[in-house]
């Protein structure tokens, strides 16, 4: 901050220059003082430079240039979101923004490795340079793991050099360290993984963001060892106490995949001492969900509903993850520090009826300027420029499949062979070993970045049918228990996190039909042979081109035909599949090569 600025916000503070905005008769959420008390807030250049409480300060007046009378209404810090992937909601970054901003989320914590394993660090160069004309205060993290586990076939690949290439071309642009993903890597002390850590140290914060599922004893001893700051994938409350306990923040993940809030719930409710140490995540939200039920206000809700206290559910939304990521005191200029409703932090601010979030917020303020009213986006987007249209192109076209035949997807059951059992709600799956394949659906993995087509050139099919000899290879093919689709197949271009081909169904020709029409980016929907519905995802085969209302749209038909095909709820049709190839999180997954047992890094038979 330059002192010209300082010096402007300490008179603005004592009176001496008018504030921007005045907002009165507000009822303050005090995330500090953990309770609700009447007063006023006076901001300026979108730094909170005043507030006065009602019995306290009534000698204390403001001048404002404009003045905001709340007749009662709550006015709490904006919400922030400690974990996500925007790519997941199908949107751009400025889209993302838009949504985000009208249900109340003004920071959100952002890892892009799911373009960054299609695009390498151009998609985290586009992700960056979009974000950037939304009033959303997005945090980019450096992907850690591109891709997930060394030998994945991916896309791209980061290494610890090229990240400190990235973050020394940019300083102050790259926020911290993206989950750990690579357990292995970090247990056994690999110079790589280590490196990757420290690299860290180049970033804004310094800090490296967790991905450590079901971790206990030893291993966790050592993660924690490695300066990893916080977890988003506990789904129980021992494990998340266990990592409570050894310094680690806890973030209660509410997405569109994974419900873990009312599981976790008890964490705090057992004892809200440990609320300051929890906050919440959304990691992958739909856009449907979050313009219908919310994003981090959602978790918000939902953690009301189960019973912690409103103040202490809004001081986790806020508070609690500014601390976690060392943005609530400090240095940093005033701009960059929030949380709380308090002079010296950003004017990130909520104006809501009452606490249960039932509703949207009546306003949002980000940087002191309203953005949203009522569930509505009322800011500005500036138009993409040059350099954005420029990065925008370089991730089109991703795509890039070999050819394939129907018997690639005609296999046979072997009794007791490993099943992906589902959870529903939840991004774990366990292992089943049936007898027989009642019950079951098939799942294949293509390799879509161009190993299989090289493979196929080369002459890996021979003489026989199309990708028959890709199998075992750059095709994995098995069967999975609570996936229950009839009738028809799905299909997608995003399979976490190598973002190769997945595609679930009950008979091999609608496999066939759905990957072959993927085409470049996007979930497909078949039925007897027909497409009857798709979402269409031409940037880095992730994103939408579209608006997240008209994103929204297109997946609430899709989940309505998915419905009408045998897919109940808690199952989500889309994040149902897609995580299925997810090799960091327990217990089995596929990958091109065959189904693989996350517990032991084996594959199964």
């Amino acid at each position: 901050m330059t002192v010209e600025r300082l010096r402007g916000a300490i008179d603005a503070a004592e009176g001496r220059v008018p504030a921007d905005t005045l907002f009165v008769n507000a009822r303050i959420v005090d995330v500090y003082g953990h309770r609700v008390a009447p007063g006023r807030v006076a901001v300026r250049d979108g730094v909170i430079v005043g507030v006065c409480y009602d019995g306290r300060d009534d000698d204390v007046s403001y001048e404002a240039d404009r003045v905001v009378d709340l007749e009662g209404r709550y006015l709490a810090p904006g919400l922030i979101d400690g974990h996500l992937h925007i790519e997941s909601s199908n949107v751009r970054p400025a889209e993302y923004a838009r949504m985000a901003l009208a249900r109340g989320t003004t920071t959100a914590v952002a890892d892009s490795h799911e373009i960054c394993n299609v695009c390498g660090l151009d998609g985290l160069s586009f992700m960056m340079a979009d974000a950037r004309r939304a009033p959303l205060d997005i945090k980019f993290m450096m992907p850690s793991c591109v891709p997930a586990l060394p030998d994945e076939q991916a896309g791209a690949s980061i290494t610890a050099a090229d990240m400190e290439a990235f973050i020394a071309e940019r300083p102050g642009e790259v926020f911290g360290l993206g989950e750990m993903m690579n357990m292995p890597g970090v247990t056994g002390a690999d110079p790589e993984t280590c490196a990757r850590i420290a690299a860290a140290a180049g970033t804004v914060t310094g800090l490296t963001d967790g991905h450590a599922p079901l971790v206990s004893g030893r291993d966790l001893n050592a993660y924690t060892v490695a300066g990893i700051i916080a977890d988003h994938e506990c789904t129980e409350v021992d494990e998340a106490l266990d990592k409570l306990s050894r310094g680690m923040y806890i973030m209660l993940r509410e997405g569109t995949c994974s419900h873990d809030l009312a599981q976790l719930a008890p964490l705090v409710l057992e004892d809200p001492a440990r609320a300051r140490r929890c906050c919440f995540a959304t990691d992958d939200r739909a856009p449907s969900d979050a313009l219908a039920q919310g994003m981090i206000d959602n978790a918000c809700r939902m953690a009301v509903e189960a019973g912690i206290d409103p103040v202490t559910a809004v001081s986790m939304a806020t508070l609690s993850t500014a601390e976690c990521f060392g943005l609530d005191h400090g240095p940093a200029c005033p701009r960059e520090r929030r949380g709380a409703v308090a002079p010296g932090k950003r004017a990130d601010l909520l104006v809501l009826d009452d606490l249960s979030f039932a509703e949207p917020p009546a306003a949002v303020y980000a940087a002191g300027a309203l953005v949203a009213e009522h569930g509505r986006f009322v800011g500005e987007i500036a138009p993409a420029d040059d350099e954005v249209a420029r990065l925008a192109d370089e991730l089109r076209g991703s795509v890039h499949l070999p050819g394939l035949s129907l018997d690639v997807f005609s296999y046979p059951f072997r009794p007791g062979e490993a099943v992906i059992d589902v959870i529903p709600g939840n991004a774990v799956t366990g292992v089943a070993h049936p007898e027989s394949a009642d019950g079951l659906r098939r799942i294949a993995l293509i390799e879509r970045h161009g190993r299989g087509v090289a493979a196929q050139k080369a002459g890996a099919d021979g003489d026989g049918p199309a990708g028959l000899g890709l199998v075992g290879r750059h095709i994995g093919r098995g069967w999975v228990r609570g996936y229950t689709i009839e009738g028809g197949a799905i299909a997608s271009t995003i399979g976490h996190d190598s973002h190769n081909v997945c595609v679930v169904g009950d008979n091999p020709e609608d496999m066939l039909v759905a990957v072959g029409n993927v085409h470049q980016g996007g979930h497909v929907l078949v039925r007897d042979g027909e497409v009857v519905a798709r979402v269409d995802l031409p940037l880095g085969g992730l994103m939408s081109e579209g608006d997240a209302e008209e994103v929204a749209r297109e997946h609430e038909r899709f989940v309505a035909e998915a419905r009408a095909m045998g897919i109940e709820p808690p199952l989500d049709p889309i994040m149902g599949v897609i995580f299925l190839p997810l090799p960091v999180i327990p217990t089995l997954r596929i990958r091109p090569e065959g189904m693989f047992d996350v517990t032991t890094f084996t594959y199964a038979g």
